[in-house]
């Protein structure tokens, strides 16, 4: 006589059979399968997320901003829980909120590199973009046998890419990390990535303070030296620029990160190149 199958086991088949109604278009009897579930196992992150996903599909928009808020609680990361988030509170007329966790989970898209859309044994169970087709409806993203693509080794220090150089697109991505750092104040990917928006702008004295406030929450960011020394260059500050470079170069080479080392010595060089065969240029502080 075989062993009882656990909780989490139940609640694993249970998942399961609710993914088959699912594919089956059967969205009432899946959510049945799936609260039984979740109900086994609170912590089932697959099975909240597939409730969202229904509960929209079935005009439930409070039911589905719940149980996506549940998965964002247990997978805080997971890029996708903030995009369907951000599409039930458009629908709800909640705008603030819907592009608070757009911008999440745009800034998430730069921490982590996720599977798109491969071993899925359903055609619907494809990952939902977050840039130029984030119209289109939320979608499921777990596997039909309840195992998630792993995500692909990151560097979580590394530089977010330019911002944009659209003026109007680059104020509304302004206003957007202003509101995660405010939501957010230990969030150091944010405020860097609010710093160089801010000297992408050309406000090189603001990008300056709030890239000085990342590197008092990480004194060892490498990369934000490099952006940093930018801003105070661009802020007149050339005193500040090199000394900003100096340290980089250090602590960089300390930690074997090589891009920004590389980056930060080429800025010393020409700053520090006399012109014309001249004596070096005056710096000021």
């Amino acid at each position: 006589m075989g062993a009882e199958p656990s909780a989490g086991d139940r609640a694993h088949a249970l998942y399961r059979d609710g993914l088959k109604r699912h594919r089956a278009k059967n969205y009432a009897g899946a959510v049945m399968l799936l609260e039984q579930a979740v109900a086994l196992d609170p912590a089932l992150a697959d099975a909240w997320e597939a409730l969202g996903v229904l509960h929209d599909r079935l005009g439930q928009l409070d039911a589905a901003i719940a149980a996506t808020e549940r998965l964002v609680a247990l997978r805080p990361d997971e890029i996708m829980a903030h995009t369907n988030l951000s599409r039930f509170f458009m629908k709800k007329g909640m705008k603030e909120k819907a592009e608070e966790e757009q911008a999440k989970a745009r800034l998430l898209g730069w921490k982590q590199e996720l599977a798109t859309g491969a071993g899925h044994g359903d055609p619907e169970l494809a990952q939902v973009p977050t840039g130029a087709d984030a119209a289109q409806p939320p979608q499921l993203v777990s596997m039909v046998m309840g195992a998630t693509p792993a995500a692909a080794p990151v560097d979580r220090e590394a530089a977010p890419p330019p911002i944009t150089r659209d003026p109007l697109g680059l104020a509304r991505k302004i206003r957007q990390f202003e509101a995660l750092v405010s939501h957010n104040p230990d969030d150091s990917l944010s405020r860097f990535t609010l710093g160089r928006a801010y000297l992408e702008a050309g406000r090189a004295a603001e990008a300056a303070a709030m890239l000085e406030q990342v590197l008092a929450q990480k004194p060892d960011y490498t990369a934000v030296y490099v952006v940093l020394g930018e801003a105070w260059e661009k802020a007149g500050k050339l005193a500040r620029a090199l000394k900003t470079w100096t340290r980089g170069v250090e602590l960089a080479q300390a930690k074997g990160d090589l891009h920004p080392r590389n980056q930060m010595q080429q800025h010393l060089a020409r700053l520090q190149a006399p012109p014309s065969g001249g004596p070096p240029p005056p710096i000021g502080g």
